[in-house]
């Protein structure tokens, strides 16, 4: 091919992009925003490294990926269930914050400049056929999202802080989180399911982190989102490869996305560069990550009874960074767990495909 067509410019298919220019191949990216990241608002995500492997920071420069945005290493975090809060340290970083958004520091800004130098041509507020792609990274693609988040981000003066609360109340079948990070702050809600009661969660989450933890808050500003999911993610679309959200690959237990859709989309333009067969990679890749991501989510939605009590009891009793990765490695348990957890989720979660 002469020209490799991608649509969209988020970190999937902007990783794509910057593998195969550097390759020598001519790239059109085309994004329907107007710019990288337009579709945050300066939100505070992860980058994690407990999902597995190397660091993930280490993974990504090791693929070519320039490291050059801004991001804070986080090793230690509180757990919270509106009565006790836990303490858990990991030897390591277990994940990076890092801001989303259109200011030059973002993940999103740091993949364009990578882009542009690498000679990507990227054209914003701009569609392309699919039947005409080489790669479709357009994100989310259902119609139904598994989970909404909602919160604001903010100035602060407090120190650095990561915190889950697990509650109900606050974050029904999912969680909540505080994160400070280098004086900028970020509080939101995520629910899995009655997404009306968003709001209500967002107070509740807003009363009991901050009576908690009492902070400045100031330059108040909102943010949001949703995440999808699919069990049988689709790897591929007429002759397009399809990567990240647009595929349905997500974490489907605490929807940390952002590994998963850079190495799907390094993974794409590697086998457009060597010929070898996406769909066969990215399954083996992906399907003990997504299966274990289906048993984490039954698991989940079972300790959430008795005020999470169970699920603390067990990062307390096999410590965070084990059993962390424990969640991630598709294991005998897990193996032994999925047909279970595959029929609680169909019935749980019946918009989903698993």
């Amino acid at each position: 091919m002469s020209t490799v067509r991608i649509i969209g410019a988020g970190p999937s298919g902007l990783a794509a992009a910057i593998t195969l220019a550097r390759a020598g191949r001519t790239v059109e990216v085309f994004e329907r925003r107007h710019d990288c990241g337009a579709r945050f608002g300066g939100d505070l995500q992860g980058l994690e490294s407990f999902s597995g492997g190397d660091d993930v920071l280490n993974e990504l420069r090791a693929a070519g990926i320039d490291t050059d945005f801004a991001y804070r290493a986080f090793s230690r975090g509180f757990q919270f269930n509106g009565v006790r809060a836990d303490l858990h340290e990991f030897a390591t970083p277990a994940f990076y914050v890092v801001r989303r958004g259109t200011t030059p520091d973002t993940i999103d800004q740091s993949l364009k400049r990578q882009a542009l130098a690498a000679g990507v041509n990227v054209h914003f507020d701009a569609s392309l056929d699919p039947a005409q792609a080489h790669i479709i990274a357009t994100g989310p693609r259902q119609r139904r999202p598994y989970a909404v988040c909602r919160g604001f981000v903010f100035e602060t003066d407090a120190p650095d802080l990561a915190v889950a609360l697990l509650d109900d109340r606050a974050g029904l079948k999912g969680y909540s989180y505080l994160l400070v990070s280098n004086g900028e702050g970020c509080l939101c809600t995520s629910l899995w399911s009655d997404f009306r009661r968003v709001h209500a969660c967002l107070a509740e989450a807003r009363r009991q982190l901050l009576e908690r933890w009492p902070m400045k808050v100031v330059n108040e500003r909102p943010v949001g989102g949703w995440v999808h999911f699919s069990g049988r993610p689709r790897w591929s679309e007429g002759g397009a490869l399809v990567v990240g959200e647009a595929a349905g690959l997500q974490d489907f237990l605490w929807a940390f996305g952002l590994r998963a859709a850079l190495r799907s989309g390094l993974l794409a333009a590697d086998a457009l560069l060597t010929g070898e067969n996406y769909t066969e990679r990215a399954d083996a890749h992906f399907t003990g990550f997504i299966k274990s991501g289906v048993v984490n989510r039954f698991l989940w939605e079972m300790g959430r009874f008795g005020s999470y009590r169970a699920p603390m009891a067990a990062l307390r009793w096999r410590g965070a960074g084990r059993l962390m990765h424990d969640f991630y490695r598709y294991n005998r348990l897990q193996q032994f767990l999925y047909p279970i957890a595959r029929g609680y989720v169909r019935v749980a979660h019946p918009h989903l495909t698993v």
